[in-house]
Parts: C-alpha cells; sequence; structure tokens
C-alpha cells in the first residue's frame, strides 16, 4: 500500500471518528437541553376558587374534581377546526386505552359562554361520544381566574366566513392542560399532537 494510500485511509478514519464522536456529544447535548426545558410542576390555585355550570345547568366547583387525574383543553363548540381536531385525538386516544376513562377526567372548558348554553354544551358533548367529556362554562370572571391561573390566553375575533363560526370567532391557547391528582399542572402540550402521544403523556405526567 502506497504512502497516499495509507495517508488517505487516515484522513478518512479520523473523519468518520470525528464525526461520529460529533454525533453523540451533540445527542447528549440535546437530551440535557430538553431535560432543562422540562417545567416544575405548580399548583393551580384557581381550582379550588372557581365553580361552571355543566350541560345540564348544575353548578360544578372545580375543587370537586381534586384527586383525580385531569386532561384540560379550552376553546368554543363554534370553533371551526382546532377544537374538533384536538377532542377527535383525545376520543380516539381514550378508545385505545378505554380503561383511562374510569380513572382520567376529561374536560372541555367553554371561552365562549353567551353561545355555549347548556343545552349547547351538551350537544357538544355527545359529538365526541364515546368520549367521557365533562363540557362546562359560566361567568366570564371564573373562565378567566382559570385560564389566568393555567397561563392560558383567549378572545374575541372577527368571523372568517365559515358558517359554522357564526357572528364572530374566538382566538384561544392551543394546548392540552394536564394536572393531576393534586391539582398540579405537570404539563401543557401542543393540542394538535397524535393520539398516540396523548397516552404516551397520560402515562408520563399522571400515573393514572
Amino acid at each position: 500500500m502506497s504512502f497516499i494510500n495509507r495517508k488517505n485511509l487516515l484522513t478518512v478514519a479520523l473523519v468518520i471518528f470525528f464525526g461520529l464522536a460529533g454525533f453523540f456529544i451533540t445527542r447528549s447535548w440535546l437530551a440535557r437541553g430538553e431535560q432543562s426545558l422540562e417545567r416544575p410542576s405548580r399548583k393551580l390555585q384557581s381550582l379550588n376558587q372557581v365553580t361552571l355550570q355543566d350541560s345540564k345547568g348544575r353548578d360544578v366547583p372545580m375543587s370537586s374534581y381534586h384527586g383525580q387525574p385531569r386532561i384540560l383543553y379550552l376553546g368554543y363548540s363554534h370553533c371551526p377546526d382546532m377544537c374538533p381536531m384536538a377532542l377527535s385525538n383525545l376520543s380516539r386516544a381514550m378508545r385505545k386505552e378505554p380503561e383511562l376513562q374510569k380513572s382520567v377526567q376529561t374536560i372541555f372548558i367553554s371561552v365562549d359562554p353567551e353561545r355555549d348554553s347548556p343545552e349547547q354544551l351538551g350537544r357538544y358533548e355527545k359529538q365526541f361520544a364515546p368520549l367521557r367529556l365533562a363540557a362546562l362554562s359560566g361567568a366570564r370572571e371564573e373562565i378567566e381566574i382559570l385560564a389566568t391561573d393555567l397561563g392560558a390566553r383567549y378572545e374575541k375575533a372577527p368571523a372568517t366566513g365559515n358558517p359554522s363560526m357564526g357572528q364572530y370567532g374566538v382566538n384561544h391557547s392551543l394546548f392540552f392542560y394536564f394536572i393531576d391528582r393534586e391539582n398540579r399542572l405537570v404539563a401543557t402540550l401542543p393540542s394538535g399532537i397524535s393520539p398516540d402521544a396523548i397516552l404516551d403523556a397520560v402515562h408520563q405526567h399522571l400515573d393514572p
């Protein structure tokens, strides 16, 4: 083997070695970075303060869910796309592991109380059956307290021309809020995640 060939082989070997070393160093750094971005769980004080109404018009203190893992989603029934997609994925997740519905309560909180009457919420619950969905709404002041505590935002917006939206829309945060048995917010995940990702989050964060 000539000196030039040996030199070329050595160069290739060094490139491969440093390339692999860089890959593993980068992967380790990313893993540490992901861990550093995890937020510690925090207690939601609003869950002991807020009372909403269910689809039968009954008062429901949010404290009544204490001791039960929950997945909350804030939206409105006239939402033309994102809310139906999120709740459909949530329903599909629970169909994959139906036993979870005995331990994890799924809750939809409407930020459009003017239009989302108890009767409308009842129709909305049925839309996502067999998901055991509790659809709630209530006084705007109560909703605002809870939304602020969750870190959620919402505001009225002009209608886009979609007939299902009606006279106006509502821009709102697009997240699932995972709350454990002790009223701690343990995860905030994008509502566009897949059913499998929802199940992974349930098992990772809620310990059902």
